[in-house]
């Protein structure tokens, strides 16, 4: 299998775990398309819907329906920033699910640390940054 390919499933399978985790515990209505939009909101403080569309890749229209649905769900709330764009911010509950999802993350990468051994995770993360600086400097 080409990096490439090994790359994009080990991603979907990860959010596939993160997901059936985060719905035991509680987190309903959530899809493998909504929960990729966390970690981006999380880290772009007041990201505007048309910024997290260009950094997730999902089209303006795609991203407005999956605004709208965690919006209908409770996870974020909209607030206009200026005349022109609204800005996504987190509730109380979304705050709740990204801390569970770091712990399911944290466990995940433990049992890798014990299948792998912990160096060889470590190098394997290290570098997976760079293959990932790599490909955004092209």
């Amino acid at each position: 299998m080409s990096l490439c390919f090994l790359s994009l499933e080990s991603g979907k399978m990860f959010n596939k775990v993160i997901l059936k985790r985060l719905q035991k515990e509680g987190f309903e209505g959530l899809s493998e398309a909504l929960i990729v939009l966390f970690p981006y909101i999380d880290k772009g403080e007041n990201i505007s819907i048309s910024e997290l569309s260009r950094q997730v890749g999902y089209s303006r229209q795609a991203m407005h329906k999956n605004i709208k649905k965690l919006e209908e769900l409770g996870y974020i709330t909209l607030s206009l920033e200026n005349q022109k764009e609204k800005t996504i911010n987190f509730t109380s509950k979304s705050k709740k699910l990204m801390i569970e999802a770091n712990k399911i993350i944290i466990e995940i990468e433990s049992q890798l640390g014990s299948i792998l051994g912990k160096d060889e995770l470590e190098s394997y993360k290290i570098n997976q940054g760079k293959i990932y600086n790599y490909l955004t400097s092209l």
